[in-house]
């Protein structure tokens, strides 16, 4: 063990990908809690803002790209997260119709910008169908794992679930840089949803989901179109999240409560999550076990 601490790159992996994360998001969240007691209103806010620095902080040591213009698809990222992340973590309760546009909006601009340099190489009606695909999947995955006015930490137990999907599939498929950026995700998720379990009465409010669901559809459209993920395994992925909303909607709506709803749509994620991680690996062996 202590040889593999060794090494500079495993000590970067694990720093620049999950101890600062985690650290900048624990503080943020702690911070926040004893900041907002008064103002309980404030707290999914915040801890919105907690996801979106303690992922921030993941990329600018794992990338360090902040250019702008940016130079590359992956130079879009903080910008794209750093806008749409405080466009939905503004949260108008009194708005509703402006939560769902806004998500509609986000998720189409995203997706016609991390594609555009592929866009670009196509007949016109060709790109219009692969923006389109890619941001109705994107819109209606988001509606669906953060229905309004309930605790979204179901919610976030789906989406810990696919950035370790992400994570696992991504080398695997030949980016280590999405891996990275995945398990940043995967850590700033699973620590503020451990605090927020710890107090008690605690709500996971739409924000901070929303910062979640956009951050890993960033990552899932670089995995597919510019890591070359194959379809079948985006597919197992997208199967993932879609099976976590399910649970979470069939249970709510039947009146359960407490922590096995939160946990239970995690758990039956994580099927669909490993069957995609499977074929990722019998295509990395296919070819050789080579980028």
């Amino acid at each position: 063990m202590w040889n593999l601490w060794q090494s500079s790159f495993v000590r970067s992996l694990i720093l620049d990908s999950a101890l600062f994360p985690a650290a900048v998001t624990l503080l943020i969240v702690v911070a926040a809690y004893y900041k907002t007691r008064k103002y309980p209103d404030w707290r999914s806010t915040f801890w919105a803002a907690a996801i979106l620095a303690g992922f921030l902080v993941g990329y600018a040591l794992t990338y360090r790209d902040f250019s702008f213009p940016p130079r590359t698809v992956l130079s879009w990222l903080p910008w794209l997260v750093l806008v749409g992340g405080i466009v939905v973590a503004a949260d108008h309760r009194r708005y509703q119709w402006w939560r769902y546009g806004a998500k509609g909006l986000i998720a189409g601009t995203a997706a016609f910008v991390l594609l555009w340099p592929i866009l670009r190489q196509e007949t016109m009606l060709t790109a219009f169908l692969a923006w389109l695909t890619v941001a109705l999947l994107w819109s209606v995955l988001w509606f669906a794992l953060t229905p309004d006015n309930r605790d979204q930490k179901p919610a976030g137990t789906t989406l810990f679930v696919g950035a370790v999907g992400l994570a696992l599939v991504a080398p695997l498929s030949g980016s280590i840089l999405l891996a990275q950026f995945g398990s940043a995700l995967a850590v700033v998720l699973v620590v503020a949803l451990v605090f927020s379990f710890l107090i008690r009465g605690s709500r996971w409010d739409s924000p901070s989901a929303d910062v979640g669901v956009l951050i890993l559809g960033t990552l899932m459209v670089d995995l597919r179109f510019y890591a070359s993920a194959s379809t079948v395994v985006m597919g197992w992925l997208l199967v993932s999240l879609a099976a976590g909303a399910g649970v979470a909607s069939i249970l709510q709506h039947r009146g359960h409560s407490g922590h096995w709803t939160v946990l239970a749509p995690g758990l039956i994620s994580s099927l669909p999550m490993a069957v995609a991680g499977w074929m990722a690996l019998q295509t990395y062996l296919a070819r050789g076990g080579g980028y």
